[in-house]
């Protein structure tokens, strides 16, 4: 009787029944209401573990650890892992290859494949659905660090392929999204050496019309679930910290429903690196209170607590943004059982399917841009598309001939995915016409002549074994360009240094010094320091070749420094004086005669040259818009031994071509982007006129570096 009566209990009152499901796990309500149950039911230390990136889980609640951090801009940022059966992740071209295609339609098909790949590899439990890409800040300025990683200079362009990719990785269920794009950097994050520490000033129409309308448009248009803040203050106030930028501008003007995620650092930024508040604890209150909801870094899992015991913020300040949080993490179906959810059934065998390695040619075969074709000397024909059945013999030169250059925040697919021009071509020739004879002389360096290495101090140790620091940071005056920076370290370093660049240091005493350590960091290939006195070219009194080929050890764009050690020629110099330390790039290599050989004897030269990722990345600008290393000179070489010699360019952006343009044995140039895995089957099917380079470029190409003004104007 007793059972009946609670049965019968139970029929007339089914709220009861329900109850005993939270609410949050509970899909007849809302994302947002299940967020606050969630939210409602922590305690505030797990509260304060869950406020940055790295999410600790919380097994009474089910709510498992995750990472809000990961990469997809062209291929989800993971390599293999036989462990859970998973090959590489396919490689697209980048964004800055996928804007000289300037087709939405493409971008979003990428996006999609990535985003499919990404819920297999989320099927394993080894990565997250939250991912920090796309970039949609136009490129105000060609040396810019990251120009590989924006769509192109204009900001209606920038829009409308970003809108592309969000679309393709968010997928079309009206439920659940396949994964979560975020775009960065909000906002104005267009230099690299000083975005922890600088600010980017501008009036408000400016703001609005080129740095914000890409955001506007995502938001208003797309429903983009995220935004990164910058490190980067705007007008002297960083973007990390300010409400009108954050809240009233993209949440209550633009519309933005979703969370806000500060850079790796950006929090800490604000006290550390702007100065604009004092302590931690006013930093996270100054984030969370603008609305930035997840920390990359760890301030806000220091310092919520402190914070909200002083008085800076309230639980209101916590709870909103862990809500904004999870609300996201519910709309990818992390809470709700596999079954209701579209994209959760995908096998670790999608991941570099063919469908997407032949998808991936197809992206790269749309994405080369034709800036030279003109009748080869002494012939009547044009210089491509080249006919197979007519070659007897062809070389492919340079130190791109035979390389995948991917570029950053991609995918690291499996070698046996990644296809060279020597291989692409050479496979195309031997099913088309096999009695072509292949060359192959991969001669060249992209060493790059700028950005060298960075130096923290300098120590001399006399004679008697005592030494004396300097800190290379607090010169007396310098060459143009340099600058200081700590970079997301914690040193202060003398950066931005190019071939020929100095800085120089008074009253150095001199007197019985036997050997000077200097503190470097080389975060591409290094170069060499000389010590001078009195002048950048008075005495030479130490020579230090701090380079990768010398050994030396390699700090990179984040690194410390580590000290090197030289002696010193102290040539009767014993007092103080002013020493100048000159920094100089390693001496170009020798063009191989073998290469100017191969070139000579095939009746098509293809000379393949670019950039990489030392010629310019994150945290480090381009002093230059010169082809790194040797790579002009091997151009020049090569075309004056063979009449018919086609110049590709792969690189991260423009770069300054008038040495060799106009030369006529140069009748061919193409240019792409870093072109993803299929790259070489790709540019032979482009060669050799099956598919017709479509291609247009996205920036401006400038004559040379000299018709820009400041990289900070």
């Amino acid at each position: 009787m007793k059972l009946l009566t609670m049965l019968l209990f139970m029929f007339l009152n089914p709220a009861v029944e329900e109850e005993k499901t939270p609410i949050y796990q509970n899909t007849n309500y809302s994302y947002e209401e299940r967020a606050v149950d969630l939210v409602s039911r922590l305690t505030l230390e797990e509260k304060e573990s869950l406020l940055g990136n790295n999410m600790a889980a919380v097994p009474r609640l089910g709510v498992r650890q995750y990472n809000v951090w990961s990469e997809a801009l062209h291929g989800v940022l993971t390599g293999p892992n036989a462990s859970v059966g998973l090959q590489g992740p396919t490689s697209y071209p980048n964004s800055v290859a996928l804007g000289s295609s300037w087709d939405p339609e493409l971008l979003e098909k990428e996006a999609n494949a990535i985003a499919d790949e990404a819920r297999a590899i989320y099927q394993t439990g080894t990565k997250g659905l939250t991912f920090w890409s796309p970039v949609v800040e136009p490129v105000r300025d060609p040396r810019w660090g990251r120009t590989g990683e924006s769509y192109g200079e204009d900001p209606f362009l920038s829009a409308v392929m970003s809108g592309a990719y969000v679309r393709g990785l968010m997928g079309d269920d009206p439920d659940y999204m396949k994964a979560v794009p975020c775009a960065k950097h909000y906002f104005a994050n267009n230099s690299e050496f000083n975005r922890h520490v600088g600010s980017s000033n501008m009036d408000s129409r400016d703001m609005r019309e080129f740095y914000l309308y890409p955001y506007k448009e995502l938001i208003e248009n797309d429903d983009l679930p995220s935004i990164m803040t910058s490190y980067n203050a705007v007008n002297h106030v960083p973007t990390s910290a300010s409400a009108y930028y954050v809240d009233t501008i993209a949440r209550r003007t633009y519309g933005m429903k979703g969370y806000v995620t500060g850079d790796c650092a950006a929090i800490e930024d604000i006290y550390t690196g702007h100065y604009y508040v004092e302590t931690a604890e006013e930093a996270t209150a100054a984030g969370l209170k603008t609305g930035v909801d997840s920390d990359c870094g760890s301030v806000y899992q220091r310092s919520a607590i402190s914070a909200l015991e002083q008085g800076l913020i309230t639980m209101a300040d916590i709870d909103k943004a862990l809500v904004n949080v999870f609300t996201i993490r519910m709309r990818t179906g992390e809470f709700d059982p596999e079954s209701m959810v579209t994209y959760s059934l995908l096998p670790a065998s999608t991941v570099n399917a063919e469908r997407y390695q032949a998808l991936a040619e197809e992206v790269a075969t749309r994405t080369p841009v034709l800036l030279k074709d003109e009748i080869v000397a002494g012939t009547d024909d044009r210089a491509l598309p080249l006919k197979a059945s007519e070659i007897k013999s062809i070389a492919l030169i340079g130190p791109q001939a035979d390389k995948v250059e991917l570029g950053p925040y991609s995918g690291r697919p499996e070698e046996s995915s990644r296809i060279s021009p020597y291989k692409g071509i050479s496979d195309y020739l031997a099913a088309r016409n096999p009695e072509v004879k292949v060359t192959l002389a991969s001669g060249g360096s992209t060493k790059s002549k700028s950005n060298l290495l960075y130096v923290a101090y300098f120590e001399l140790t006399k004679t008697d074994g005592t030494v004396t620091r300097y800190d290379a940071t607090k010169f007396s005056a310098c060459s143009d360009g340099i600058t200081v920076g700590s970079g997301m370290g914690s040193e202060e370093q003398v950066r931005s240094i190019d071939d020929g660049s100095w800085t120089a240091y008074e009253n150095v005493d001199l007197t019985n010094v036997d050997k000077i350590t200097f503190g470097v960091n080389i975060p591409t290939e290094g170069g060499i320091i000389e010590a001078h006195v009195d002048s950048p070219s008075g005495n030479l009194i130490s020579t230090l070749e701090a380079t990768k080929a010398a050994g030396k050890p390699v700090g990179g764009v984040y690194g410390a420094s580590t000290p090197m050690e030289e002696k010193v020629l102290r040539l009767g110099v014993n007092e103080p004086k002013t020493v100048y330390l000159v920094y100089k790039a390693a001496e170009d290599d020798e063009i191989d005669p073998a290469t100017l050989k191969a070139a000579q004897e095939s009746d098509v030269a293809i000379v393949f040259v670019g950039t990489d990722e030392n010629t310019a990345t994150e945290e480090a600008d381009r002093l230059t818009l010169d082809l790194p290393g040797n790579q002009v000179k091997l151009i020049k070489a090569v075309a004056a031994q063979n009449k018919n010699t086609i110049v590709v360019m792969q690189t991260l952006g423009c770069v300054e071509v008038e040495e060799f343009k106009d030369l006529e044995n140069i009748p061919g140039i193409l240019w792409t982007g870093y072109n993803g895995q299929a790259q070489g089957s790709a540019i032979a099917k482009v060669l050799f006129g099956d598919v017709t380079p479509g291609g247009k470029l996205n920036a401006t190409w400038y004559k040379t570096v000299k018709d820009l003004p400041a990289i900070t104007d």
